[in-house]
């Protein structure tokens, strides 16, 4: 057999992770989606802060009305902020402030290693790509939706895992 990314050192056949693989509980389990929404809750709020601070800074009182006048840079700067600090931090800490606050780290799914750039890029960016479609208020929706699908599955394995082929575990 010739050696290759499928095989291990010595030449025997990579086996892909199962639950089983993992313990139930403690570190190297997999993240739960309890930790993991929690997570994902202060990830979004992190992104979310400097988004309203600027809609609440250009809203004016019109005849007694409220108006807002978002700036039509206001969407792509949101999708920027939301990819970089996701790309930024899964590359270089395996996790995002809210991964830390709640014990969970970012690894690759064949090996369990630090997720590589082009892996924490394609996690990154499929989450908040449909704030780069013409969807208004339904792109934030669908960015929603997208992080959400990491509460389903044996490994707790969401589009953005699957696509970056990484996988979510509990540090503690």
């Amino acid at each position: 057999m010739q050696q290759s990314e499928q095989t291990d050192p010595i030449g025997a056949p990579r086996k892909v992770p199962t639950a089983k693989d993992f313990p139930a509980t403690g570190p190297f389990s997999l993240a739960a989606p309890g930790p993991r929404f929690g997570a994902r809750a202060l990830d979004l709020s992190i992104v979310a802060l400097p988004v309203l601070i600027v809609i609440a800074v250009t809203a004016k009182t019109i005849d007694g009305q409220l108006q807002f006048d978002v700036p039509s840079w206001l969407v792509p700067a949101a999708l920027a902020l939301g990819v970089l600090y996701e790309f930024v931090f899964t590359l270089f800490v395996q996790r995002t402030l809210g991964k830390m606050l709640f014990g969970l780290r970012v690894v690759r799914y064949v090996d369990g290693g630090r997720p590589t750039a082009i892996q924490s890029g394609l996690r990154s960016l499929l989450p908040w790509s449909p704030l780069a479609l013409p969807l208004g208020p339904f792109g934030f929706a669908a960015v929603l939706m997208i992080f959400g699908t990491g509460i389903g599955g044996e490994l707790h394995r969401g589009w953005p895992d699957v696509v970056g082929g990484t996988l979510v575990i509990s540090t503690r």
